[in-house]
């Protein structure tokens, strides 16, 4: 494991442990044994430790990230990803602050979106305008982030596959959209189950 990791690991299980305000740079080095100007040789603050666990792990775990003949694939590795992570992101997204990671989450989110309706584009052989590409990142984009910060919120709330169905019938529903408007195809198509 590399400094970086060690750092990383560090960070993640104080954050699951205790609340992050309480956390410092000396705590997290404390648990990696390594002198405190070795997290700065990595990271400028505890937040930037955040964003690259967000970065670096999601990476990992969503392989298809952005490519429309996979996007159902995407889409449930990611809930996959944050359902082992509850704890973890439950803390994380409840930061109101500055540097909180809520912001490389929607931005990824909304990345993703557009990566996967540029892809949609160069498969079904059709031009997306370039604003309206940019409206469904901001869209479709926030409207998944905050469907699953709610998820993650909710004790009680649905179960992995459930929310993955729901979302999934969403995209669904917008990209069949847009297919029969621009007329590329003639009826509603669904994406066969992958869980």
């Amino acid at each position: 494991m590399t400094v970086k990791e060690k750092i990383m690991a560090a960070t993640k299980q104080l954050v699951v442990s205790q609340p992050f305000d309480k956390i410092t740079v000396t705590t997290i080095m404390a648990i990696t044994s390594m002198r405190r100007q070795s997290f700065y040789d990595h990271f400028r603050d505890k937040y930037d430790v955040l964003a690259e666990i967000y970065s670096t792990e999601v990476k990992a775990a969503v392989h298809y990230c952005g490519n429309y003949r996979f996007w159902p694939q995407t889409l449930l590795a990611m809930l996959t990803y944050f359902d082992s992570n509850w704890a973890f992101y439950q803390n994380v997204l409840k930061l109101d602050v500055q540097n909180a990671p809520e912001e490389v989450i929607i931005d990824h989110l909304k990345t993703m979106v557009g990566q996967i309706f540029t892809s949609l584009g160069d498969v079904e052989k059709i031009s997306i305008d370039t604003s309206y590409c940019v409206f469904l990142q901001k869209t479709l984009g926030g409207t998944l982030f905050l469907s699953l910060k709610e998820w993650l919120y909710q004790p009680d709330g649905l179960e992995l596959q459930q929310e993955y169905r729901y979302l999934k019938a969403y995209l669904e529903d917008g990209i069949n959209g847009y297919l029969l408007r621009t007329k590329r195809i003639n009826t509603y198509q669904k994406h066969s189950e992958i869980a």
